[in-house]
């Protein structure tokens, strides 16, 4: 006994509304309401304006602040976290399950909140349960409280491609939605008297999470997706188990953080403790010819882990016998995957938004020029040339010395795909391609960026400014105002990813904000409004169907 108090008292605390939630829930989300009140306390005249612009009505604003007062008097405390959940039952890729999403929030005062329904809607039948009290929404939805619990619960059937034949017409028909009141009653009865090892708040993951301070968070179960998913492996279930990914977000000053960690089963763990990876190599996108970066990629790994992953589901055999077919000779995935050093790098440059052509057909009009270089080093030379001399029998590529390239037909397109001794590489012009061959320039990156990148084995950034920069402006002065509101309010995203540390893996992104010293929610908002503005305008069709009328 005294073992076992000193594991409960060891035990990390949750909050109680999670201990009703399931265990096996695909997706659950924490709402820090009190954390996202005080940062929006300041912008009450922002969130007015939005409305206002949105329902086009001044009436809106005075009509919101009520409806904001009555949910305050309707006995749920605002000042708690609220918890959204999604549990899938069954159906998988078949289109026949069911999703039940939950909304649960703690209560302060039941006969307040029975109060507040029976005011938004009188004709609601209030019923009680012996732990709970509860009212149905068409049918489908069921609001329930007891204790100091409340639950907002949604229970769709899907029937997707879920068609009958009526042998009296000899038609198909869409079947018709089931009365889900029943079976919604049972689900939520079962929430209200879930024991907490059987709930979410029972995996020691979702508790460390729970510990984070954060303005929102998130809770993936890979594990249970898998479950429906009607698949004939049924090691690739095992692979997954328990697997799950825990991630936070917060609103700073200045910018929008994220951060996660991923948990992979034993049986994945030990594949990536077997075959670790290696460090992003930066250098495949120090040496790309341009100061105008719009943003890239760059990952390492090592390729092995690929066939681990392969021979653990047992398919191993049947994808050597595919690839010898295809190849003409014993050729097996280790082989494949040895032409590869594992390294990979994207990087985009030079975007821009052509100025519209009013002769021009409308596609051309919507598609950018950019620059592209993709770069995949090549490991072994053999087995890459075994390859790549296949793609030269199928008249896909042709050689020339100790390089491939596309063939003269495909070459027309202005883009280069040319595989040597030490990288495949795939650029959108010959130009392109042989400066960043050369080495002769050095790209124009900022310096803070790769210093943070560096020692990552995944990394990723995103120059929204110069993106947005590279729009120009149109007749539409609320479109322009919204791009230059834009423009003022965002800056870039950057994203990394840390080594396996043999528990978990961390992941981590900023979205950065072009005024440091106000909190991102603000500009966040402040930016929807100038959105707002833009959707109120004029009453305009949206986009494409003026083009539609003046064709009538």
């Amino acid at each position: 006994m005294l073992s076992t108090a000193l594991i409960t008292s060891c035990k990390k605390a949750v909050p109680k509304q999670t201990r009703h939630i399931p265990k096996d829930a695909v997706f659950v989300s924490m709402i820090n309401t009190k954390s996202l009140q005080g940062k929006l306390v300041k912008e009450q005249t922002t969130i007015e304006n939005i409305l206002k612009s949105v329902t086009g009505s001044d009436t809106s604003v005075e009509k919101g602040r009520k409806e904001w007062e009555d949910l305050k008097a309707a006995g749920i405390d605002l000042d708690e976290n609220f918890y959204v959940a999604v549990v899938q039952k069954g159906g998988g890729m078949s289109g026949q399950g069911t999703i039940v999403s939950s909304a649960l929030g703690t209560l302060k005062d039941g006969a307040k909140l029975e109060a507040y329904i029976k005011k938004k809607d009188p004709e609601a039948e209030i019923r009680k349960e012996k732990e709970y009290t509860y009212t149905t929404v068409h049918g489908d939805k069921m609001v329930a409280w007891g204790g100091d619990l409340v639950i907002v619960m949604s229970y769709q059937k899907s029937f997707a491609n879920a068609m009958e034949y009526d042998s009296a017409t000899g038609s198909y028909n869409f079947k018709q939605p089931v009365n889900a009141e029943n079976d919604m009653k049972t689900e939520m009865q079962t929430y209200f008297n879930l024991q907490e090892s059987e709930s979410v708040a029972a995996i020691p993951e979702f508790r460390d999470l729970m510990q984070d301070k954060a303005d929102a968070s998130m809770w993936i179960n890979s594990s249970s997706s898998m479950e429906n998913l009607p698949l004939p492996l049924p090691k690739l279930k095992e692979l997954f188990a328990n697997s799950f990914t825990a991630a936070k977000i917060n609103f700073e000053d200045g910018k929008i953080t994220f951060g996660s960690k991923s948990y992979y089963s034993k049986q994945l763990r030990d594949i990536l403790k077997q075959y670790p990876g290696t460090d992003a190599n930066l250098g495949l996108v120090e040496n790309y010819p341009s100061d105008n970066i719009d943003g890239f990629a760059v990952a390492a790994f090592n390729p092995e882990v690929i066939n681990g992953i392969v021979r653990y589901l047992e398919v191993g055999g049947m994808v050597d016998a595919y690839l010898t077919r295809m190849m003409g000779s014993n050729f097996t995935l280790q082989d494949a995957l040895k032409a590869i050093k594992g390294d990979f790098a994207a990087i985009v440059s030079d975007f821009a938004m052509p100025v519209k052509d009013s002769a021009a057909p409308m596609m051309r009009n919507q598609i950018p020029d950019v620059q592209m270089i993709v770069n995949v080093p090549v490991g072994d030379n053999v087995q890459m040339n075994k390859l790549m001399d296949k793609l030269v029998e199928m008249q896909m590529m042709v050689k020339s010395g100790n390089q491939y390239r596309l063939g003269a037909a495909m070459q027309q397109t202005g883009w280069q795909v040319v595989v040597d001794d030490k990288n495949l590489l795939v650029a959108s012009s010959e130009a392109l391609l042989t400066q960043y061959r050369a080495k002769s320039k050095k790209a124009g990156i900022n310096k803070d960026v790769m210093n943070d990148f560096k020692g990552k084995p995944g990394v990723a950034y995103l120059n929204i400014e110069n993106i947005l920069n590279a729009v120009p402006a149109g007749k539409d002065a609320e479109a322009n105002n919204v791009i230059a509101k834009a423009k003022e309010t965002f800056k870039d995203l950057k994203a990394y990813s840390e080594s396996f540390n043999g528990k978990y893996m961390e992941a981590h992104a900023e979205i950065r904000f072009k005024n440091e010293k106000e909190n991102s929610l603000s500009s966040l908002l402040h930016f929807a409004e100038a959105v707002s503005r833009n959707i109120k305008r004029n009453d305009m069709p949206p986009p494409g169907m003026d083009s539609m009328m003046d064709g009538q």
